[in-house]
């Protein structure tokens, strides 16, 4: 290492300084400023991009006043990303969203500009020699030790506190702030240190070590992806390494352990899948209890349903797909409603790198894709066949590809795990190339020599135009945007923020209209005193303003993304109501049909469009509009529940309750004021039982069966409509001769107040004995003359006793 520094240090300075800025960008997964809107995605990229620039500027400066050249010519990886590059962007030329797909977004900081930082990335890279290299596996190794150092220590602490709270431990995200992002990152992190050690003899066991520790925290990281990965990779290696190895002892034993080690981990997921509840359920690491548990149904079922919109997506659009990073354009055009009973409905990847490629980028993108994997698995097979590669370095470097490909089967590519991939990239270009992509000219050509100055003078201009208007503005109104979207400080303060938001004309602005939209609802119940106050009206009126123009312009950049227009909606309700402007209303109406049409099987634009029309008593289109989500969507509760209060203000309560029951079945648990009117007219009509049923359901969904079954009570704030239902019910089981349901529905009373288990305890006696007739003709079990006050010291025992108004005990 010294003989190494001492060479880099009597080198050229431009190679030291290129060098700096390369170890600089390798701190990008410890980066995660506070106070930046995605601070774990945004300030990372828009570091390692700075960096990145810098550095091809330091190389232009270079190739302008020095005796070196850059040749290309021989760099078959670089060749297969510009490729990509190109194929991207003509995708992002014919994308419905050109601007999202050329610059991304704040949560993301993808598109085809990232593309081309990380092609620039392995341009300076490749500008390295083998001195330097020695110096950047080591920086990315030491790295690496950081992050899993953290996660391990993060990993004990989560399992003190989840003892503590009696549940399981969450997986340890350290620095990523993503576990499974997390895992991609270590997985390189194991493959350097493990080339390491195939290069060093002297440090070989330093290097196992560190591979040792980064393999701990990638278990603690509890990632299903990368450890088939990783057993895949270890597989194939082995393999390779048996076949090309010269000696016949190891021929045999290397892939036989490797193939028992994946064996093992395989087996063992069966058979905790097998004996879930058995002891070794119970002793094995958590990640190995996720893989038994993956099923194609349940929550993985939402990334299948991703699977299934991109393969449409493509067929959509096969030749350029819908242009990189829209995937969120390729889920809302098709749309899978079972997702509300999953996860969120919101999804900008597919997670699935190649399907995502395939859909956005079209046969164009996924072709040259291929290509980049392609181009690295040629370049590694000719610097083994020019004996630049030893068998153990070539067995890790696949195997390391094998892993990372595998687990882009069910992830995506992220700064953290690509940057070492381009890294790795680069590492196996110089052992096929070695003499890298800048030389020394022979002879320089006079013309060249005064055309130096002004090239040089010209990339200083552009370089500093990129670093303000792709760095720096972007760091600003991303500062702005999560003060907004915090709202820390004062309202005035927050406002203050509107006019850069909308006017600064940075491109990452897919979030920013709707922030700004979402802070503004949020001051809905100050609009009136707001109003009053001249001051506070300008700037509110600024603010409807600035986001009312930000949205035009997102909207007119990315013209089939229905939540803008589900948000722009939300944003107008609120302006008629500052304003009490007819119009709003009007163009929200248009705006949620147009948001309707993008994605018929959403339900929110839905929703919201039918509580406009009931707002605005226009009742027959709300059920009209509701009715059609049924139908849009026949497994999902909330529209039911929304149509059963409909169709109890137009009185038609057997359909009221027909839905009402449904929404129950379907899981959704709304306001218990509908569900107390429909249940007072079931009894008032005699039909007691069926009001039995209603209650029962309500109770049981929203509490699950333990209010009966178990454990005896319930740790939070229950309202005082529910105490009165819980203290109503047994009784009409009484009344119904149903003395076993009467007994067992007077268990939820004692959960939700246990002050109440007294007379819960006589009532249960009573009826247990047959002595019925002194509950008949009551209507509550609630003791309303000695009540005592809720948990949280609210009196809702006491309110609850005007909920049902005959006799109470």
């Amino acid at each position: 290492m010294v003989r190494a520094s001492s060479r880099i240090a009597s080198g050229a300075p431009w190679r030291l300084a290129i060098l700096s800025l390369l170890i600089a960008t390798l701190l990008v997964p410890v980066i995660a400023p506070s106070g930046f809107f995605f601070p774990y995605v945004a300030p990372r990229n828009l570091f390692f991009r700075a960096l990145t620039e810098l550095g091809v500027l330091a190389l232009l400066w270079t190739l302008c006043f020095g005796s070196d050249e850059l040749d290309l010519r021989y760099e078959p990886i670089f060749w297969a990303l510009v490729a990509f590059i190109a194929a991207a962007f003509l995708s992002a030329v014919f994308s419905p969203a050109t601007r999202h797909s050329l610059f991304g977004d704040f949560e993301r900081m993808g598109g085809v500009l990232a593309w081309v930082h990380l092609a620039l990335f392995f341009l300076l890279l490749r500008a390295m020699g083998d001195e330097e290299w020695s110096w950047l596996l080591n920086a990315a190794l030491l790295v690496g030790l950081f992050i899993s150092v953290n996660a391990i220590v993060e990993h004990e602490q989560l399992a003190r506190l989840s003892q503590t709270a009696g549940r399981a431990a969450d997986a340890a995200s350290a620095t990523i702030g993503n576990a499974g992002l997390l895992a991609a990152y270590l997985l390189f992190a194991i493959g350097i240190a493990c080339y390491l050690a195939s290069t060093s003899f002297r440090f070989r066991l330093l290097y196992v070590a560190a591979a040792g520790i980064d393999l701990l925290a990638l278990v603690y990281a509890e990632n299903r992806s990368s450890v088939i990965g990783l057993a895949l990779g270890v597989v194939v290696g082995a393999i390779i390494f048996s076949t090309i190895s010269g000696r016949l002892r190891r021929r045999w034993m290397v892939p036989a352990l490797a193939v028992v080690a994946a064996a093992a981990i395989f087996g063992i997921s069966t058979a905790i899948r097998t004996f879930p509840n058995g002891t070794l359920a119970l002793n094995t690491p958590v990640v190995l209890r996720r893989l038994a548990s993956t099923s194609p149904v349940g929550r993985d079922e939402s990334r299948t349903m991703q699977w299934r919109a991109a393969i449409e997506g493509f067929k959509d659009r096969p030749i350029v797909g819908y242009g990189p990073e829209n995937h969120n354009l390729v889920w809302s055009a098709h749309f899978d409603p079972g997702i509300y009973a999953i996860a969120t409905d919101v999804f900008d990847r597919t997670h699935n790198q190649y399907l995502e490629v395939l859909a956005t980028t079209g046969l164009l993108g996924a072709v040259t894709f291929l290509g980049i994997w392609l181009a690295i698995g040629v370049t590694l097979a000719r610097a083994y066949v020019d004996d630049r590669l030893s068998a153990s370095s070539l067995a890790i470097l696949c195997g390391l590809q094998v892993a990372y490909a595998s687990y882009l089967l069910f992830w995506f590519v992220d700064i953290n795990a690509t940057m070492l991939w381009i890294l790795v990239a680069a590492l196996i270009a110089s052992r096929e190339n070695p003499h890298g992509v800048v030389r020394p000219i022979a002879e320089r050509h006079p013309q060249l020599e005064r055309a130096g100055l002004g090239l040089a003078l010209m990339a200083t201009l552009l370089i500093g135009v990129a670093l303000y208007k792709g760095e720096y503005l972007p760091a600003r109104v991303n500062l702005a945007l999560a003060k907004v979207d915090g709202s820390r400080g004062s309202v005035g303060d927050a406002l203050g923020e509107f006019p850069i938001l909308a006017g600064t004309g940075v491109p990452q602005t897919a979030h920013t209209p709707m922030v700004m939209a979402e802070y503004l609802g949020s001051l809905h119940a100050r609009f009136a005193a707001m109003r009053g106050n001249p001051r506070e009206r300008r700037m509110l009126e600024i603010g409807f303003a600035s986001t009312r123009q930000s949205f035009r312009e997102e909207i007119h950049r990315d013209t089939l993304n229905d939540r803008l227009y589900t948000a722009q909606a939300g944003l107008l309700l609120d302006e008629a109501d500052f304003y009490g402007s007819t119009d709003d209303i009007d163009h929200a109406i248009s705006t949620l049909e147009r948001a309707i049409d993008l994605s018929p099987h959403r339900i929110q634009p839905r929703l919201l469009l039918a509580k406009l029309y009931a707002d605005d008593h226009e009742y027959a289109r709300a059920r009209s509009v509701l009715e059609a989500a049924v139908k849009a969507d026949p497994d999902l509760g909330e529209p039911r529940y929304r149509l059963a209060e409909q169709y109890l203000r137009a009185g038609k309560s057997d359909s009221s309750q027909a839905m009402l029951e449904s929404s129950l079945r379907h899981g959704y648990v709304g306001k218990p004021d509908i569900y107390l009117a429909i249940g007072k007219r079931l009894e008032f009509s005699g039909r007691g039982g069926e009001a039995a049923r209603l209650y029962t359901s309500y109770l049981e969904s929203k509490y699950t069966k333990a209010i009966w079954d178990g454990p005896g009570t319930v740790d939070k704030v229950i309202p005082s409509a529910d105490i009165a239902v819980a203290a109503h019910l047994p009784l009409l089981y009484v009344r119904s001769q149903e003395s076993e349901l009467a007994i067992k529905s007077a268990a939820a009373l004692s959960a939700f107040d246990s002050s109440q288990a007294a007379v819960v305890e006589r009532f249960v006696t009573d009826v247990g004995s047959r002595r019925r007739n002194r509950w008949v003709a009551r209507n509550s079990l609630l003791q309303c003359g000695s009540v005592g006050l809720s948990r949280k010291g609210e009196p809702a025992t006491v309110d609850a006793c005007s909920v049902f108004g005959r006799r109470r005990l």
